[in-house]
């Protein structure tokens, strides 16, 4: 995401590359029936949520803080990272001895998150950009952690190949 030309607007060009790649991404919270995905919208308590094909992409921006020692510019810590929820995990038999099984009401999977630094004001459009790049990321790491996952367990087509 970071191809862009000196006179491309860096939150054009985040919000064109993340369309492409991810159709139908979504903000779920704060929810603003109709606003464009260029639209950051942060909760009072500095989180988002997206949605996109069955995940969902958990954001948090940091308070305003210094992070180069050398600058007085105020930065922000946008974290994102992706669950995706495993609805019916069928087929999962359990090893040993239980008195009785218990079904988990919210089985997930939790990915690694994406870290980025973007400007301190959330006005800034290089602020909502940063916001959507981190959770492009947050998904590009939730693909190359199935197909990981998928390529070492046996039994799994494509299993005993490395990812």
């Amino acid at each position: 995401m970071s191809d862009l030309t000196p006179t491309q607007d860096p939150l054009d060009a985040t919000v064109a590359a993340l369309a492409a790649a991810y159709p139908r991404l979504r903000r779920a919270d704060p929810m603003v029936p109709a606003a464009p995905l260029a639209e950051v919208r942060l909760t009072p308590s500095g989180t988002a949520r997206y949605r996109w094909s069955g995940y969902d992409i958990h954001v948090t921006a940091g308070h305003e803080d210094h992070r180069d020692p050398d600058s007085t510019m105020l930065h922000r810590q946008i974290r994102a990272h992706a669950t995706l929820l495993v609805p019916q995990p069928l087929g999962a038999e359990g090893i040993g001895h239980v008195e009785w099984e218990m079904t988990n009401p919210r089985p997930q999977l939790v990915f690694p998150a994406a870290l980025a630094v973007a400007t301190a004001d959330k006005g800034d459009p290089r602020f909502a950009a940063a916001v959507l790049s981190t959770v492009a990321q947050a998904l590009t790491y939730a693909r190359l952690a199935t197909a990981h996952a998928a390529a070492h367990i046996p039994g799994t087509p494509g299993a005993g190949t490395r990812a």
